[in-house]
């Protein structure tokens, strides 16, 4: 079956827990586990332990779902993982999930047993005397105690605690105001890079045609610094921003991309390339949080863009991009009808080189369509893919960048979606 790309303004993350039978070993346990012994020896702990999550789609919403085990599962079982419910988004830090309930505006901590991967709550954190009121939320953990989150339409960064589950402070910052009156401006992730909080900023197209005027939208990058806690926006006027996620390098170094409405704000909309941004940049930024003056690649000299879907990682100044290329599909006239080119037109995914603008396909990731980062785990990049068939079935994959061209497939999803992978500890 033909594969279609279906992507998403603003992706989500979450993730899955399995609780097994085992019980607390202060209480009775008649029947004891099978794996662990029925004597007064001290039940051995499980050599790791893997947080994974996944969605599926149901009449009601997207239904989330957490799972814990001591390997990445090849798929998902929803008889060994925990239901989460409606407008969950999970994360982790250190050996801990956390759960941000997007109906409450609370964080759940939830504790794993070492013993048989079961799980309880161990505290909640309340959001709402804050004045946070967003149904999804992206912690920045810097610490074992020391924890953001951010709401900048509100001007809050809100400092918490992950130990003990408490508010450690509320911080008044210059509110988030878009440029354009018909765009919308708001931060979602996040990034913590020599002691600084990076949040980039998406600035969305309204989705009625076509009333900005794209020369103000520059790109715009908040850094929070964690010495003296003050927010500072950062901007560039080099690319048109649509900033959502922020690749790096095995450097560690930040790379500002553009995002699928940057294509469109080229086609549809007041665009003029002779004194608008350039849609299709990438920029990069400095560890003291400005951006690097001598570095703009415009992605538009080496390739012919019709639609740029993601920069899914760089690695040696080479940027992989995925894109609907203009020979092989255009956008349709009428704006409500844009998204029909993911029907009509394949993409490519390419490496391109920052240095010498040399571009070479890169089809070890074919199967997948486009991958984006998730998380790191013992020095490798862990990327997670979302697709759907001419039949309407999603899949989902998690895989695991062994090399530049390498690559392994931990698990598969089919009608359902995962959203996020992590190890909460592996015993030595």
């Amino acid at each position: 079956m033909k594969k279609i790309l279906k992507f998403f303004g603003l992706l989500t993350i979450t993730a899955s827990l399995l609780i097994s039978c085992g019980s607390d070993d202060n209480d009775p346990e008649p029947n004891p586990p099978n794996n662990i012994d029925n004597d007064d020896s001290d039940p051995e702990e499980v050599e790791s332990a893997w947080l994974t999550g996944f969605r599926i789609e149901t009449p009601q919403g997207r239904l989330w779902y957490m799972n814990v085990s001591e390997e990445i599962p090849e798929n998902y079982d929803i008889s060994e993982s925990i239901e989460l419910g409606l407008n969950q988004t999970v994360y982790s830090f250190g050996e801990n999930p956390f759960v941000f309930d997007g109906n409450a505006k609370t964080i759940t901590k939830w504790n794993v047993n070492k013993t048989d991967l079961s799980l309880e709550p161990s505290g909640i954190l309340s959001l709402v005397s804050s004045g946070y009121n967003r149904t999804f939320a992206v912690p920045a953990f810097v610490s074992e105690t020391r924890a953001f989150i951010s709401n900048l339409q509100e001007g809050l960064m809100i400092e918490w605690n992950p130990s003990d589950m408490s508010i450690t402070q509320v911080y008044q910052v210059e509110p988030l105001v878009s440029k354009q009156e018909n765009a919308q401006a708001f931060d979602a992730f996040n990034y913590v890079w020599n002691n600084k909080i990076f949040i980039p900023i998406a600035q969305i197209a309204p989705s009625i045609c076509c009333e900005i005027n794209p020369v103000n939208m520059e790109t715009v990058v908040a850094v929070f610094d964690l010495d003296t806690n003050t927010l500072e926006y950062v901007t560039d006027e080099r690319m048109m921003a649509t900033v959502i996620r922020v690749p790096r390098d095995e450097n560690g170094r930040l790379y500002i991309a553009p995002e699928q409405e940057n294509s469109y704000i080229q086609k549809y909309f007041n665009y003029d390339p002779n004194i608008a941004p350039s849609p299709h940049t990438i920029l990069r930024m400095n560890q003291d949080g400005s951006f690097d003056e001598n570095f703009a690649f415009d992605l538009d000299n080496v390739l012919d863009i019709e639609v740029f879907n993601e920069l899914a990682f760089v690695f040696d100044n080479k940027a992989v991009i995925n894109y609907i290329d203009a020979n092989d599909g255009q956008l349709p006239p009428a704006y409500d009808d844009r998204r029909e080119i993911f029907s009509n037109a394949s993409a490519r995914t390419v490496a391109v080189d920052l240095v010498t603008g040399e571009v070479t396909p890169f089809d070890v990731l074919d199967k997948y369509d486009f991958v984006i980062y998730y998380n790191t785990i013992d020095g490798k990049d862990y990327y997670i893919n979302f697709s759907y068939d001419t039949e309407g079935t999603e899949t989902s994959y998690i895989v695991r960048q062994d090399g530049f061209e390498s690559y392994t497939e931990l698990s598969s999803y089919e009608n359902a979606a995962a959203q996020w992978v992590d190890k909460l500890w592996e015993n030595e």
